[in-house]
C-alpha cells in the first residue's frame, strides 16, 4: 500500500513539473529592438549573458546596449510562441540560369558566347 502511495506521489510531482509554465525574459535593446531569453540574463563583467529563445544558443550583449530587462507575462509569451506563428511558404519561382530545352540555347550558353566573342575581339586588336 505504501509503495502505491509513493508511486502516485512521484507521478503527481512529475505531472506538475511538466505542466509548469516556461518563464521568458524580454531584453529591450538600444536604440531599438528586443531579444527573448529562456532564462534570466546574468551580468558578467560588461556583458549580459542569456540563452536565446527558442534555439537556446548562449548569447552575450553589451550592458551599454540594454535598455531594460523584464519578465514576460503569460499573455506576452503566447504571442511569441514560434509554434503558434508558423506560416506556410507558398511555392517560389525557380531562379538561376535557364535550362536548355530542345536545342534552344540557354542564358548560360549566350553568356559564354558573348565572353568568347569579347576575348576574340581583344586578341585581334592586341595582335595575339
Amino acid at each position: 500500500m505504501t509503495r502505491r502511495l509513493m508511486v502516485v506521489a512521484v507521478l503527481l510531482v512529475c505531472a506538475s513539473a511538466l505542466g509548469a509554465e516556461e518563464a521568458l525574459w524580454q531584453i529591450d535593446l538600444l536604440p531599438s529592438g528586443k531579444a527573448i531569453s529562456k532564462s534570466e540574463p546574468t551580468l558578467k563583467g560588461a556583458n549580459y549573458l542569456y540563452h536565446h529563445y527558442p534555439t537556446g544558443a548562449l548569447i552575450s550583449v553589451k550592458k551599454a546596449t540594454v535598455k531594460k530587462i523584464s519578465r514576460m507575462t503569460p499573455e506576452a509569451i503566447a504571442t511569441v510562441d514560434p509554434k503558434k506563428q508558423v506560416q506556410q511558404i507558398r511555392d517560389l519561382p525557380m531562379q538561376g540560369p535557364k535550362q536548355s530545352l530542345g536545342g534552344r540555347s540557354s542564358n548560360m550558353g549566350r553568356a559564354r558566347a558573348a565572353v568568347s566573342a569579347a576575348n576574340a575581339g581583344t586578341a585581334a586588336r592586341t595582335g595575339q
